[in-house]
């Protein structure tokens, strides 16, 4: 069995210097402040120095966005905080996500929260509806969709 074959989702991700190299990295950014998306996942990376996986986002808004993953010795490895989801080995480029992350007091950004679209449309539902009145109540949170 090839590599591919045996992890197709890992077999996704850019882990050489050349394709770091034909990557659009540098168009992509961390957020500046805490906030939330829906995004299709358009690719990762491995850090070049550092057991963190980089996820790069193309959201509905037209933003586009970076946020890290790390590996851990507890939990779920390369999973956002508050989602059991592996994004080395159970998420494939190109499938869409709603996501929340927050800025750190470090400044730092943390990615809270990833639900998948295709696989659960309760994130869908959840964006529509509950993440509306959270946005009506809450000013700071800013608002990423436009309708």
């Amino acid at each position: 069995m090839t590599y591919e074959e045996m992890f197709p989702c890992r077999a996704q991700i850019i882990r050489t210097r050349e394709g770091r190299d034909a990557a659009p990295l540098d168009d992509y950014s961390y957020p500046e402040n805490t906030g939330e998306f829906i995004g299709t996942l358009a690719f990762r990376c491995w850090h070049r120095n550092k057991p963190m996986l980089l996820c790069y986002f193309d959201t509905d808004d037209g933003l586009k966005l970076k946020l890290p993953v790390w590996w851990q010795s507890w939990g779920v490895n390369y999973s956002p905080a508050e989602s059991y989801i592996n994004f080395a080995d159970e998420v494939y480029d190109g499938s869409r996500w709603y996501c929340t992350y927050r800025k750190k007091q470090n400044g730092y950004i943390s990615w809270c929260c990833a639900e998948s679209i295709e696989s659960n449309l309760e994130g869908y539902y959840k964006w529509k509806g509950i993440i509306k009145e959270e946005r009506a109540n809450n000013p700071k949170v800013i608002e990423l969709r436009k309708e």
